[in-house]
């Protein structure tokens, strides 16, 4: 009995007073900082409390896809009427002009409008105006117009389905002909194109608009077309695209150059050093600079003729009487 008792623990009050809870603690520290600290630290306890909301009912709306890119030659009553007879939720985004719906009825908007027949028109005319059937007593004049206005709608919609262009316009100004060659005048156009927002138009890309309409028009001129953009600026400047498209052709030559002599460096020294063990790097410096001269030599050794002319005058001084018959025709 003895040694059972003394295998019972003792317990030992240290004296030393018991720690309060975490909430208790904080409080209690809350209560001792200053009025400015307290307030701070409700106030972004209560900010971080409505975020955390916003994010949970962010994340529960709907996730909204965009339907047409924009509304622009549409009729965007119709397309609203379509989508409001199905039962399809709708939004437009104020900055770009998009139709969003939710990502669900995304097919099922798409069939529906496939279905009722709207889709973007071209506000360009080619040449189905001349499949209109025209009048007996159509003029010469309006038959030109038209397939002018034909021409330029065709020349329009190549032209904007380039990458940067999003629409273009072709104004042709095609004189009558005429029999007379002091009268003859060359045709001219000019082209309008609306880029997309931060987007432009490289020097290769004039120039091949250029081409295409200048190709597209019998005996047009390419220093007679002119190509702007939205903003007004002038883009077929001959002189400037001619000076851009030599630098590049000579940047690109030069470029060439520096990496063939890189890779015949880099197959020199691999066999020998191995590879990660150099490092090679060319810069050619290629002189573009043309001299034309036109030289004229002789032999010294063996006569050579250089000019030659040739006179021959010939004189009768011995007429017979000539003229009218009479005293003063007779005389020598």
């Amino acid at each position: 009995m003895a040694e059972a008792a003394s295998k019972v623990p003792v317990t030992i009050d240290s004296g030393e007073p018991k720690k309060p809870l975490f909430g208790l603690s904080f409080l209690e520290n809350l209560s001792e900082m200053p009025m400015l600290r307290q307030v701070g630290l409700l106030v972004g306890l209560a900010a971080s409390v409505a975020i955390g909301f916003g994010v949970v009912l962010w994340s529960q709306q709907p996730d909204y896809r965009p339907l047409l890119g924009s509304l622009a030659g549409m009729d965007a009553s119709q397309v609203m009427d379509t989508l409001a007879a199905a039962d399809i939720s709708y939004t437009v985004e104020p900055n770009s002009g998009a139709l969003l719906v939710k990502a669900d009825d995304l097919a099922r908007a798409r069939l529906r409008l496939a279905s009722a027949g709207i889709a973007p028109t071209d506000s360009n005319i080619g040449f189905e105006i001349l499949d209109k059937e025209q009048g007996l007593g159509t003029s010469q004049f309006m038959e030109a117009t038209r397939y002018r206005r034909g021409l330029e709608g065709e020349l329009a919609r190549t032209v904007s389905s380039l990458n940067n262009v999003k629409a273009a316009r072709v104004h042709l100004a095609i004189p009558k002909s005429s029999v007379f060659v002091r009268d003859e005048r060359k045709p001219s156009a000019s082209v309008l194109v609306e880029l997309y927002p931060g987007r432009s138009l490289e020097p290769s890309q004039v120039m091949a608009i250029i081409n295409l309409v200048a190709t597209s028009v019998p005996e047009l001129n390419k220093s007679q077309i002119t190509v702007v953009d939205q903003k007004g600026n002038l883009l077929s400047d001959q002189q400037e695209l001619s000076e851009l498209s030599m630098a590049g052709k000579q940047f690109d030559h030069t470029r060439r150059l520096e990496s063939l002599y890189t890779q015949r460096v880099h197959n020199i020294l691999q066999p020998v050093l191995g590879n990660g063990r150099y490092k090679a790097e060319v810069s050619a410096d290629v002189d573009f600079s043309a001299v034309e001269s036109t030289s004229e030599t002789f032999n010294p050794d063996q006569p050579a003729l250089r000019s030659e002319q040739s006179v021959n005058e010939q004189r009768q001084s011995s007429l017979p009487p000539q003229g009218v018959p009479g005293a003063l025709s007779n005389q020598p």
